[in-house]
């Protein structure tokens, strides 16, 4: 053999050496620090509960995570919104769980639920049929942990559902609480170009009332044109305060337990997905979505929480109107649509002054008729 071909066999054995041994380390560490992880969210009080599995709904088995630090304590459950499957970030919400035992869900096109699904969705799935799976696992979880209501939580685009949830079985809820909360997606589109052009008239940002004048007000056609606003946004306005690196995330998706590559491959590619699978009919049903249909009537106290930057101006006549047998809007200051996640202690926070409360006085006690209770002023 001649002292080339020599050199390449070593040289191709060395690489595939150094390939494994990489590819190895990198196992190894993630392995590490996905330990630690574990260690830092396990839950060994007496009362504890750490639980973790695919639940079968109408849809499809999906991935739901229970945990808390007291079996007594109100269940929260979290209806996440697009694209962030709250699971993966079980450990941003740690401190909600000495006052709640929190259920995580990834609905069917999100997380470990479309990863156990092999990344296909149903391409007709819209709200009403993420609604029947969230009230079915609201029926197994009143059965599973024993208790009659539970509260609801409604984050961005999964407040539609959780909405619903609420408006079609107020039986099974104690309270309910939306933050991000949807109402009119194009009504909320025009009043953010609105907001958007008055700052950009004042004179000082020419480039952004020369981008907005050209793009004109929405609707667009295609609705996806909002996206060149909605980027926009950020630049100008403040829409978010003290958050997380998109680094940071990453980091903290590898090192979380139970989830392997491949789960988070899909993750991150799940809005892809959906955009490549959904028909356009079911797409535009669920752009369209409004809370209109809904009526005003409630037959349990609503709480929003509301980052300063998130348009809290534009959700309240809505919430104004809402009869309920209380209502309170809260208002977090310095912090946007990600609050729940970005600034989850001072979340968690909220949650404990306004909607712990509630969720104790009402999670076996008979609801109130909303005909004979005073809206809350």
């Amino acid at each position: 053999m001649s002292k080339t071909k020599t050199w390449l066999r070593r040289g191709a054995v060395g690489l595939a050496a150094l390939t494994v041994a990489v590819v190895g380390g990198a196992a190894a560490t993630r392995a590490f620090f996905q330990y630690e992880t574990a260690e830092r969210l396990r839950i060994d009080t007496q009362k504890g509960v750490q639980e973790s599995g695919f639940v079968k709904l109408p849809s499809g088995e999906q991935w739901v995570v229970v945990r808390g630090e007291n079996i007594d304590n109100p269940v929260l459950l979290i209806v996440h919104g697009g694209g962030v499957a709250t699971s993966l970030f079980a450990e941003d919400f740690k401190s909600w769980e000495k006052d709640f035992t929190v259920v995580h869900w990834d609905r069917r096109d999100h997380g470990k639920s479309l990863s156990h699904a092999d990344n296909r969705i149903d391409p007709d799935q819209g709200v009403d049929s993420f609604v029947a799976d969230g009230i079915a696992l609201t029926e197994d979880l009143r059965k599973r942990l024993h208790k009659p209501r539970i509260a609801l939580l409604g984050w961005s685009w999964g407040s539609r559902v959780s909405l619903t949830m609420a408006h079609q079985r107020p039986d099974l809820f104690s309270v309910y609480v939306g933050t991000g909360q949807a109402v009119d997606n194009s009504a909320r589109d025009r009043h953010i170009y609105d907001h958007m052009l008055a700052v950009a008239k004042t004179g000082k940002h020419p480039e952004l009332l020369a981008k907005l004048t050209g793009l004109g007000p929405p609707p667009y056609d295609p609705p996806s044109r909002w996206k060149e606003v909605d980027d926009l946004e950020p630049i100008y306005l403040k829409t978010e305060g003290p958050k997380k690196s998109d680094g940071q995330l990453y980091a903290q998706a590898l090192a979380m337990p139970d989830w392997s590559v491949k789960d988070l491959l899909t993750y991150k590619d799940g809005g892809r997905i959906i955009r490549r699978q959904r028909t356009l009919a079911v797409y535009n049903a669920n752009n369209a979505w409004t809370a209109a249909p809904l009526g005003r009537d409630f037959a349990m106290p609503m709480v929003l929480i509301q980052g300063e930057y998130d348009h809290p101006d534009f959700v309240r006549p809505w919430f104004d109107g809402l009869k309920a047998p209380s209502k309170q809007l809260v208002v977090l200051p310095g912090t946007g649509h990600a609050a729940i996640q970005m600034q989850s202690v001072r979340f968690g926070q909220a949650l404990h002054d306004y909607v712990l409360p509630l969720a104790k006085a009402r999670e076996y006690g008979a609801p109130a008729p909303v005909s004979a209770v005073k809206p809350a002023e």
